[in-house]
C-alpha cells in the first residue's frame, strides 16, 4: 500500500446528526478538496433521540443520531447536572484527542476543521486547545453557532490566527450566531464569508462549493500540501 500523502480535515456533524449523514451531505466539497485533503468524519460519542435540522425524511433509518456535550448553561435543564457535563466533555475531547493523535502518529496530521451548526462550537474549542490544535491552520465553519464548547473546565477564549471560512445560508434563522463566531474567535483579517441561497444547510451547489474551497486553497499553503500521486484513485 502506497504511503498517504494527504492531511486531514477532520469533521463534525451538527446536533441530531452524525457524521454518515455529514458526509454525505458534504459530498460536493469532498469532491472538489478531496485531491488535496483527507476528511474524517468523527461521530459524537453521545447519542440523542432527536433528528436535527435537515435530517428527515431523507435520513430517518441513518441512525443512531448523536449530539455534541452540553455545557454549564444547561444544568438545571432537562435533568441535566454538573457531573453530566463534566463527563459528557471528558468523553467528547478523549474521542477527538484519539483521532488526532492518530493523525499525528500515522498521517500527516489534522491540518483543518470542517463544521456544521453545533458541530461549530465544538470545532471552535477544539482549534483553541493549545494541545489539540496547535497544527489546526484553517476552519470551514458551515452555519455556525456561538459561542464555543469548551472542552475544558475552564472555557478558553482568545482570536484564532488561522484561515477561516464561515458559511453561511442567506434564509438561516441563525445566522446572526454564525457572524458572532467569527468576530468573538477569529482574526478577521484572516476570515471570510460565503453566502449561499439557503438556510440552515450545508451548501450543494457547484458555485457555492467551488467558493469554499478556492477560500481554502488560495490562502492555504499548497506546498506544504503534497499532491496524491496520479496512479491513486481518490
Amino acid at each position: 500500500m502506497l504511503p498517504e500523502t494527504r492531511p486531514a480535515i477532520i469533521c463534525l456533524h451538527g446536533h441530531g446528526s452524525n457524521g454518515a449523514i455529514f458526509q454525505y451531505q458534504s459530498r460536493k466539497i469532498i469532491q472538489v478538496l478531496g485531491t488535496r485533503f483527507r476528511f474524517l468524519f468523527i461521530d459524537s460519542p453521545i447519542t440523542t433521540p432527536q433528528p436535527g435540522v435537515g435530517v428527515l425524511p431523507y435520513f430517518a433509518e441513518v441512525k443512531p443520531y448523536r449530539r455534541w456535550h452540553q455545557d454549564a448553561n444547561t444544568i438545571g435543564l432537562f435533568d441535566v447536572t454538573p457531573e453530566d457535563i463534566v463527563r459528557e466533555r471528558r468523553i467528547v475531547r478523549h474521542n477527538l484527542a484519539d483521532v488526532i493523535e492518530r493523525e499525528r502518529q500515522n498521517g500527516l496530521g489534522v491540518v483543518g476543521v470542517m463544521a456544521f451548526s453545533q458541530g461549530t462550537r465544538v470545532a471552535t474549542a477544539l482549534c483553541l486547545d493549545p494541545e489539540l490544535g496547535v497544527d489546526i491552520k484553517f476552519a470551514i465553519m458551515i452555519c455556525g453557532i456561538c459561542p464555543s464548547l469548551p472542552l475544558t473546565a475552564e472555557p478558553l477564549s482568545r482570536t484564532l490566527d488561522i484561515l477561516s471560512v464561515h458559511v453561511q445560508g442567506s434564509t438561516d434563522p441563525w445566522s446572526s450566531k454564525g457572524t458572532r463566531l467569527s468576530k468573538e474567535y477569529f482574526n478577521q483579517k484572516l476570515s471570510s464569508v460565503v453566502k449561499f441561497k439557503g438556510g440552515h444547510e450545508i451548501p450543494a451547489k457547484s458555485q457555492d462549493v467551488d467558493n469554499i474551497a478556492g477560500k481554502v486553497m488560495v490562502e492555504y499553503d499548497c506546498d506544504s500540501v503534497p499532491a496524491a500521486p496520479a496512479m491513486i484513485s481518490v
